[in-house]
């Protein structure tokens, strides 16, 4: 059954250390986790608890805020940009993590253009990677140009793959079906709920990416989990979710007022859901 193999993609943010949230997720029946790097965080020890307890360790996600710079020709924003994601992916070849997720841009008021250098400094990377044995999954954030592009650059690359975020297709790129497109080549999922784009002109912003729990928001489930079905299949269905609010936004604040066991216990109870009606596509 579908709702023995949930995921859930975790933070450092929580009331509890996160070895007790790798613990927690594990009582409530969640079966993978997939943490976010942090240079402060016993990354080490998190994946070693996980293990230990039966979890499967799915992927990490990668820092990307200076993500912009690998699309560059000045060597101290590319030096800059590769500084801060080599950790991460040296992380992941030390503890024998599989993927690492990362973004391809960051911001919202730009204008598409060169991608000459792009190409160049991820043709770097992920040959670094590539030697590591870790896969890099680009994931449909905002410059959803550059992810195309970037898919393209790497169509036939084995160690490249795409990361599927529910809410970001919602809240940044327009509805449009970017899993339809990459659906073959996803080695990664995100899901979450949101309440989609709030400017009536239709501009995306960062404070639409709420990572609710699912039905909490008015993404279409069923047509979500009905693409999902045809897409490459993932050993989990993997949340990730939050419990902050946007600055404000309060959509997520009576997440914080639950007890944590509480509220990963609904979010188990909707992966469940989400699990049978993925079970009957």
């Amino acid at each position: 059954m579908w709702k023995n193999r949930l995921g859930m993609s975790i933070d450092h943010n929580y009331v509890i250390p996160t070895k007790e949230v790798v613990h927690l997720l594990k009582k409530t029946g969640f079966a993978a986790i997939s943490p976010v790097w942090n240079p402060e965080a016993d990354m080490a020890g998190i994946v070693e608890t996980a293990r230990e307890i039966g979890l499967f360790v799915q992927s990490l996600h990668g820092p990307y805020r200076k993500c912009t710079g690998f699309w560059s020709n000045d060597e101290a924003l590319i030096k800059e940009a590769m500084d801060e994601v080599m950790p991460a992916l040296e992380c992941c070849r030390d503890l024998s993590i599989p993927v690492m997720v990362i973004h391809q841009w960051i911001g919202f008021d730009y204008v598409f253009g060169e991608t000459k250098y792009g190409f160049e400094n991820y043709d770097k990377l992920v040959k670094i990677a590539e030697e590591y044995g870790v896969k890099i999954a680009f994931e449909n954030t905002e410059g959803i140009e550059y992810l195309r592009t970037l898919m393209a650059h790497f169509s036939g690359n084995k160690h490249v793959g795409f990361c599927f975020d529910s809410g970001h297709e919602l809240a940044y790129n327009s509805g449009e079906d970017v899993l339809g497109k990459f659906a073959d080549r996803m080695i990664m999922m995100h899901l979450n709920d949101n309440m989609g784009i709030s400017d009536p002109n239709g501009k995306t912003r960062s404070w639409d990416d709420l990572h609710l729990l699912p039905f909490d928001g008015v993404l279409d489930w069923e047509r979500t989990m009905s693409r999902l079905k045809k897409a490459n299949e993932l050993p989990y269905l993997n949340f990730e979710l939050k419990l902050k609010s946007k600055k404000d936004r309060h959509e997520n604040d009576k997440y914080r007022e639950m007890p944590l066991e509480e509220y990963f216990k609904e979010a188990y109870k909707r992966a469940c859901t989400l699990a049978e009606m993925f079970e009957k596509e």
